[in-house]
């Protein structure tokens, strides 16, 4: 399981925030919601956000086939070689047996293996937003440890990478206002959210939403939340060790016992659901029996049940 009960031990910034001209921050922005969903990121108590920096291990894998594949041309051209020589001798002084030819095809080996051994390095896949908690977990990165910080304490910016003039690549990064206290430097998380600055603000707003335990988890969301509960497994993990391609890890035990259906997908009506099961409040993690009676009748409104 993933850490976010205890908080990290924080410093301050080395210096302040200056994301530059080109970047803004993502502001919460409740006026341009209205059917805005998100059916890949949360679970019912984790929100997954892909951190692009570790993904690095499919690069890592590209540059050892590419090594592999030059050397296979030049081990193909040194065998259509034999054949064609006239002699032995006319074979060694070609330039496929010249010693600094021989030479690269060792150092292509070695890339290739460097490369294969870094992409197999488990790597942490997604910042991670608790819900129950209030709490977001950043995988160790940048030279960083972990960071479990609370969720008031980060931000987001989107802005354009890599070109002047605000014309390079879009990216969205997640900025934490503290750091490990044994942290080397501050990180900037790159991470993929939104395609458009106010895609993100969007996102971003249903994020906010979510991460308030006192407030049901938003309509945009649970659709998401009904994907994994069918799936039976995390938004936020891919096995037992960290990787994008692992097997599929279990659903958290508080959701899987708890939760059996929270997003109304017969809208035809075909089938008959336990109405007068609902027994568990929209914001499960919620003592408040005036939240729980107003979201029970939320329930009611929007087809939505929670077992």
């Amino acid at each position: 399981m993933i850490n976010t009960e205890q908080v990290s031990e924080l410093r301050p910034p080395k210096k302040p925030t200056d994301m530059g001209k080109y970047y803004r921050k993502v502001e919460v922005d409740y006026d341009n919601l209205l059917g805005v969903n998100d059916i890949y990121s949360t679970d019912g108590r984790y929100y997954g956000v892909l951190l692009m920096g570790s993904m690095t291990d499919t690069d890592d894998s590209s540059y050892s086939w590419l090594a592999l594949t030059f050397f296979a041309i030049g081990a193909i051209m040194q065998v259509l070689g034999l054949f064609k020589a006239k002699s032995l001798q006319h074979l060694l002084d070609s330039l496929l047996f010249d010693p600094l030819f021989i030479l690269g095809q060792v150092l292509l080996l070695i890339i290739a293996f460097i490369y294969h051994r870094k992409a197999k390095i488990p790597r942490a896949t997604s910042v991670v937003f608790d819900r129950k908690t209030g709490n977001v977990n950043f995988p160790a990165f940048g030279g960083n440890p972990e960071l479990v910080i609370p969720f008031k304490e980060v931000e987001m910016y989107r802005g354009s990478l890599g070109f002047s003039l605000g014309r390079g690549m879009p990216v969205t990064s997640l900025i934490p206002k503290k750091y490990p206290k044994h942290g080397k430097r501050d990180c900037q998380y790159i991470v993929a959210f939104a395609d458009s600055y106010d895609g993100a603000c969007q996102s971003w707003t249903l994020l906010t939403e979510f991460m308030d335990k006192n407030k049901p988890i938003p309509f945009g969301l649970l659709q998401s939340v009904q994907d994994y509960l069918d799936k039976g497994y995390s938004t936020v993990w891919k096995g037992d060790k960290i990787g994008p391609y692992m097997e599929n890890y279990p659903l958290d035990p508080e959701i899987k016992n708890n939760y059996k259906y929270v997003f109304h997908t017969d809208i035809d009506g075909e089938k008959e659901y336990p109405r007068d099961e609902v027994n568990y409040v929209i914001a499960p993690f919620s003592d408040d029996p005036e939240l729980l009676e107003k979201n029970i009748k939320r329930a009611y409104e929007l087809n939505i049940l929670l077992l």
